[in-house]
């Protein structure tokens, strides 16, 4: 027994992480002394077929494993560096055919020699594992001995990880290793040459298939192994940059570059906010990981804080969680994908950390592709008792993917109570101006915690861009705003409300409807919680108006009179955008419209809305059903919705009656008569307006039947005829009537002179 494996030191800790690794590193070294010198006796004999090939790299490959057993020997030993020096010059000189010569006569006592000057592999493997286990116990960091502990690795996986570690980081071994495979091709241990180093002349496919299988298996979760299918013990084992870094670099925990445009450490370190709303959540998680049960499923709004419980998580279990990105991840092909989810696995293993499948959409006719890499990912972490935690928005069918047991939860978005709650924690840090009311925030704004968040540090950004030392009211609406979904902006258009009722003409009947529509979104607060109205409808709070109406005659424009008078963003819905060619998704894009429009508390106008709520039928065709479904989807949505929807249509008779019912409020846009279209006239026309004493309003107002959206186009033409013309002083009745004039000729209105009497002459009629 050597010196540094003497029995009596095997209690004795290591005195760190670099002596733990010289020991590891020479054990392998004495291994490949031993393999190699039995190499040059077999190859004296002649029995070698590499043997004009190898013999002179043997030699060389010989000497390099000799000097660092010798330096290991002399390190420890405190052998000063003359003797280390000499000891090096020992043999080095002797003539190769002489030593070949040596080795025939003497070839039975080179064996003996071997066998008692050292242990064997095993032994001193089992050595080092109980002196390391020994340094963890006192709490001394050995990365590469807790690794081994956490997959349960054997004492042969441990050589066989060793031997490729040194391969990979000392470029002398690859000529070594070239030797030890007999394949100038490989300059790094397979599995097979590991097994012939570590059993020695014990070595047999047969005899050791066990524990050569069994370190394929072990290897195959943290490194990147070319399995071959046929020869499977030819597999190299060449740990990567990766691991390397990890167990010897700066930055251990730094993620695969290789996968880091698809991988995130979710776990930072930053202190977490404390939970406000449903901690109940959180020690559902806790049951459920404490019955055994590692696959976690949840679903909910973006911001609702689904990685939010995840974090909190993980910081009471003392994990990190790894966060995959599988809607960028999933949209490669199968190998790709495989190979990923393979590197995942490993960056859990060593940073201690669960998996989150994370950003999970797909179309209906992608579910299975989907459904299939979720499965494959379930079944790389489960071999290793990995966590997972899938987060998506909408339910997934959990039932379809794995058959592995898991736990569902929903993360609701908060109630009022709890996002006022929400406000007043998070603005602290915020100094926000004194007419700034939180208790309004949450009513407006049905915001997640991370929106809240997000809307605060957005609006702190805008009033310093405007330069205001406060936060003021319109600025946070503008941040609230800001956090509109862009899913939503790609299928609805914003639209600016600049008008009010002081800016819209309409009678007594309809300004009064108008107004009570109004009143039940001001008021809201009051009767349903303060009156305790929620719990007696509980369903349907939100505002719905259907106006219809000839066009032209105001209905977009009542629109933004809404808007405009609840301080609320308006969004035209874009049907086009909307209505999709593939089975479903349409519907997706109605409930995400909502869904989005939700969260900001925005208007929704759905201008010529017969296009997607259309009377349904049973006529029994594949189209027609898929349009009822359409529209049976919408009348659930906008009586769901708690916001305001607005639907205008031109031809209230293709309006399902249906939507009739769930219209809280409905109104009528007639076409004008002439006392309206005069008030038209003249409360269209700024203000500022340098009017000609000839314009006759009463006159335009008589003569020409137009609707509110005529007329407006009428006036803006002639105000542009006027600046163009002469003098560009005053718009004149010559510019109105000219402007009317090219109005018949848009709409495809026959006019003649006498429509135009006694001004015709004015225009040359």
């Amino acid at each position: 027994m050597t010196d540094q494996f003497e029995q009596r030191l095997s209690d004795t800790a290591f005195s760190g992480y670099g002596e733990y690794m010289d020991y590891l590193f020479a054990c392998v070294n004495m291994a490949l002394e031993e393999h190699l010198e039995r190499m040059k006796i077999f190859f004296a004999t002649g029995k070698g077929g590499y043997k004009n090939v190898l013999y002179p790299d043997l030699e060389v490959a010989s000497e390099i494993c000799a000097k660092n057993v010798r330096d290991f020997q002399y390190r420890n030993d405190d052998v000063n560096e003359e003797e280390n020096d000499e000891s090096e010059e020992d043999g080095l000189s002797e003539d190769l055919l002489a030593l070949f010569g040596d080795f025939v006569k003497e070839s039975s006592k080179e064996e003996e020699k071997i066998e008692e000057e050292f242990l064997n592999t095993e032994s001193r493997m089992e050595y080092i594992a109980g002196r390391a286990k020994k340094t963890v116990e006192q709490g001394v960091s050995l990365p590469f001995y807790e690794l081994c502990q956490k997959i349960n690795m054997d004492t042969f996986t441990v050589f066989c990880f060793v031997s490729g570690i040194l391969a990979s980081t000392q470029t002398d071994y690859a000529g070594v290793f070239q030797v030890i495979n007999e394949n100038a091709g490989l300059s790094a241990p397979t599995i097979e040459s590991a097994a012939k180093l570590y059993f020695g002349q014990e070595f047999s496919i047969s005899g050791s298939y066990g524990e050569m299988s069994a370190c394929l298996e072990q290897l195959m979760p943290i490194l990147d192994l070319r399995v071959q299918g046929n020869m499977p013990f030819s597999t190299v084992v060449s740990p990567d940059k990766r691991m390397i870094d990890y167990l010897f670099g700066k930055h251990p925990m730094r993620l695969d570059e290789n996968y880091i445009r698809f991988f995130q450490m979710l776990t930072d370190g930053n202190e977490l906010d404390p939970i406000m709303a449903n901690e109940g959540i959180l020690d559902a998680m806790k049951i459920s990981y404490d019955e055994g049960v590692r696959i976690f499923s949840y679903f909910g709004d973006e911001g609702s804080g689904r990685k939010f419980f995840v974090k909190h998580f993980c910081l009471e279990k003392g994990l990190n969680a790894v966060s995959v990105n599988c809607k960028k991840l999933f949209a490669y092909d199968f190998q790709y994908v495989d190979k990923a989810l393979w590197a995942v696995t490993r960056e859990c293993i060593l940073t201690n950390a669960c998996l989150v499948l994370d950003e999970i959409s797909f179309r209906d006719d992608e579910s299975e592709k989907v459904y299939g890499y979720m499965d494959l990912a379930f079944g790389k972490i489960g071999q290793q008792g990995i966590t997972a935690f899938v987060i998506s928005r909408d339910k997934l069918a959990m039932k379809n993917i794995t058959n592995n047991e898991f736990t569902e939860l929903e993360i609701p978005t908060p109630m009022n109570q709890e996002r006022e709650n929400c406000w007043r924690y998070f603005s602290k840090d915020y100094a926000l101006a004194q007419e700034v009311d939180l208790a309004e925030m949450a009513t407006k704004f049905l915001f997640t915690p991370g929106k809240i968040k997000s809307a605060l540090r957005n609006a702190r950004s805008l009033a310093t861009m405007d330069k205001e030392i406060l936060i003021p009211r319109g600025i946070l609406f503008r941040g609230c705003y800001n956090q509109m979904s862009s899913e939503l902006t790609q299928k609805a258009t914003k639209v600016k409300a600049n008008f009010g009722f002081e800016d819209i003409v309409m009678n007594k009947d309809q300004r009064e409807t108008l107004e009570h529509a109004i009143d039940q979104m001001n008021f809201r607060k009051q009767v349903y919680d303060n009156w305790n109205y929620t719990k007696k409808y509980p369903y349907g709070r939100g505002l719905s108006i259907l106006l219809f109406g000839a066009p032209g005659t105001g209905k977009s424009m009542c629109a933004q009179v809404i808007a405009h008078e609840l301080n609320l963003e308006l969004y035209r819905v874009d049907l086009s955008k909307v209505i999709d060619k593939y089975v479903g998704e349409t519907e997706k894009s109605i409930s995400m419209i909502f869904r989005e429009a939700k969260k900001c508390n925005v208007v929704l106008f759905f201008d010529e809305c017969d296009t997607l709520f259309a009377k349904r039928s049973d006529d029994g065709g594949s189209n027609q059903a898929s349009n009822n479904n359409k529209t049976a989807l919408l009348l659930q949505e906008v009586e769901a919705y708690d916001g305001v929807s607005v639907l205008a249509t031109n031809y209230k008779h293709n309006i399902d009656p249906a939507f009739f019912r769930r219209m809280k409020y409905i109104v009528e846009f007639q076409f004008p008569d002439v006392d309206t279209r005069e008030m038209l006239w003249r409360t269209t026309i700024p203000k500022g307006t340098p009017l000609g004493e000839d314009v006759d309003i009463r006159f335009l107002a008589e003569r020409f039947e137009f609707v509110g959206g005529n007329i407006k186009n009428c006036i803006l033409n002639a105000a542009f005829l006027a600046a163009a013309d002469g003098d560009g002083k005053e718009v004149c009745m010559k510019h109105y009537l000219q402007a009317i004039r090219y109005e018949f000729v848009k709409v495809g209105k026959v006019f003649t002179r006498a429509d135009f009497e006694p001004y015709a002459s004015m225009i040359g009629l």
